[in-house]
């Protein structure tokens, strides 16, 4: 395995722990709700922010836990901001999903069993992040493995706000 894959990996591995993390309620306290965007504070160095989607498109039966999390993650220093989303069902191997702001910023994610998030060592999530405080909808495009198309539409109302607490809480 070269240097570059045992990077992704062990940035992988830190942000599936970070998502477990944030699913452990223990320790958990909510620090405010903006509009549809719940924040919440594990510590005085991981915070995050969550909101369901408004609508979801498809032809599923059944889906898991649909949502997207902004997470500030100051362990060791870090000061880094990231961006997954919770689609619900499993990704093939190797493969990705795409988000659309406003219409005009759009960007590729890599999946991993049912999370899309933005690669590692890069400056995507800032970009992102940057869309999503001026933005006004979030559409996260998605196929699962058995080849269901998804189509989940979030409000961004109230995510400057969110984040900004975020950012305010864990400095």
């Amino acid at each position: 395995m070269n240097f570059k894959y045992a990077v992704i990996l062990i940035n992988f591995f830190l942000l599936v722990f970070s998502f477990k993390v944030m699913s452990d309620n223990e320790g958990t306290k909510k620090i405010g709700s903006f509009e549809k965007w719940s924040v919440y504070a594990k510590s005085k160095s991981l915070c995050y922010i969550i909101a369901q989607p408004e609508k979801s498109e498809g032809e599923y039966k059944v889906r898991g836990r649909v949502r997207i999390v902004v997470y500030r993650n100051n362990l060791e220093n870090q000061n880094k901001n990231a961006v997954g989303i919770d689609f619900g069902y499993s990704f093939n191997e190797n493969s990705k999903a795409f988000i659309e702001i406003d219409s005009k910023n759009k960007f590729e994610l890599n999946t991993f069993g049912q999370t899309a998030w933005t690669a590692s060592k890069t400056k995507k999530d800032k970009k992102i992040i940057k869309a999503m405080i001026k933005g006004d909808k979030l559409i996260a495009y998605g196929q699962s493995r058995r080849g269901t198309k998804t189509k989940d539409t979030y409000s961004l109302n109230g995510f400057a706000k969110a984040f900004n607490k975020i950012n305010d809480y864990c400095s």
